[in-house]
């Protein structure tokens, strides 16, 4: 084999050649974050694995057929979404009010500038508008994958800020495909209960994000 050769084969082991995530898992035969074989003839051991045996039954409980058709929302993508809209909204108002002071103040120097001004305000709440857009396009636009999954091992790191901190959690979910991989989930507050190893439940994931863990 060439020395281009392996080091192609070396960078396919460490990254997944479709999606271009690092691979927490590169012995398995599919990447777990869009569930492509790998074409470097990872090992596939599912069927002797009695965990990913134990996953596979999930689907024969009643309520999975449900969970499977239900698409759970991006909450971290939607809260930047409504901030988007609601600073376009704020910068909208200002724009108006700009915009009504210039006209009480017609034939005055100043009109010029107060038109300017609410022209301003105006174009960057529409800004704002088609990026609150952009941002939930292209998070719709990413495949969801729903597959049974067990939480192998959680992490946590906190980062501070001001006076308040935000905690965010990393799973390390193993699925019913066999494929291993560590999903980001932001904290959702000090009311929710973090998911624990050894949990098994339905993972919607999307990308390297886990949207949401329904447990079974």
């Amino acid at each position: 084999m060439s020395t281009d050769t392996a080091s192609t084969d070396s960078a396919l082991r460490t990254h997944c050649p479709n999606c271009g995530a690092k691979l927490k898992r590169p012995d398995l035969s599919l990447c777990a974050y869009c569930a492509t074989p790998l074409q470097l003839g990872g090992k596939d051991v599912s069927g002797r694995d009695e965990t990913v045996l134990r996953l596979r039954r999930l689907r024969e409980k009643p309520e999975f057929a449900l969970l499977a058709l239900w698409t759970p929302s991006d909450q971290q993508t939607l809260a930047t979404y409504r901030k988007l809209r609601t600073l376009a909204g704020v910068f909208f108002a200002i724009g108006l009010v700009t915009g009504l002071v210039g006209w009480a103040r017609h034939g005055d120097t100043g009109e010029l500038a107060w038109n300017v001004g609410t022209g301003v305000w105006i174009f960057a709440a529409i800004a704002l508008l088609a990026r609150a857009s952009a941002v939930k396009k292209v998070s719709d636009a990413r495949s969801m994958l729903r597959r049974p999954a067990i939480v192998v091992e959680r992490r946590s790191e906190t980062a501070v800020k001001g006076k308040g901190s935000t905690t965010v959690y990393f799973f390390t979910l193993r699925f019913d495909d066999g494929s291993e991989g560590e999903f980001v989930w932001p904290g959702q507050g000090t009311m929710y209960e973090p998911l624990t190893n050894g949990m098994t439940g339905l993972a919607y994931t999307r990308g390297d994000k886990l949207i949401e863990f329904k447990r079974l």
